[in-house]
């Protein structure tokens, strides 16, 4: 709610790392292709990350009301893929190194995924 750039229709077919493209920074990163955690986490922070052309981590937390940050946000990369093709989809989502360390990077152990230690 307080990131200044603007949010259109969020459609992409290739996600990116903030250095392979050149920004538009009036322009949501998220639309860019950038994964943005900003759309799963709580204001705060002044958008400090996106105001120097970085995706936010998600530092701040969950929005209230949000179980699982991780799913949150998985979810919001998912919906903006443009594709329908299981394929495409794929091949698109491994332009993201670690979707699980990203989306989890801060909520892990809040998280609603199962873990278990085995020694």
């Amino acid at each position: 709610e307080d990131c200044p750039r603007t949010r259109d229709e969020k459609r992409i077919s290739k996600f990116y790392r903030p250095w392979q493209i050149i920004q538009d920074f009036d322009r949501c990163l998220l639309e860019q292709g950038i994964p943005c955690a900003g759309v799963a986490t709580r204001s705060g922070c002044g958008v400090r990350c996106p105001n120097t052309g970085m995706p936010c981590r998600g530092c701040y937390g969950p929005l209230p009301n949000v179980v699982d940050q991780g799913a949150k946000f998985v979810s919001a990369l998912a919906s903006i893929i443009d594709s329908k093709d299981p394929e495409e989809i794929d091949r698109i989502i491994a332009d993201i190194p670690d979707v699980g360390g990203l989306a989890y990077r801060f909520g892990l152990p809040a998280s609603l995924l199962e873990r278990r230690v085995e020694r």
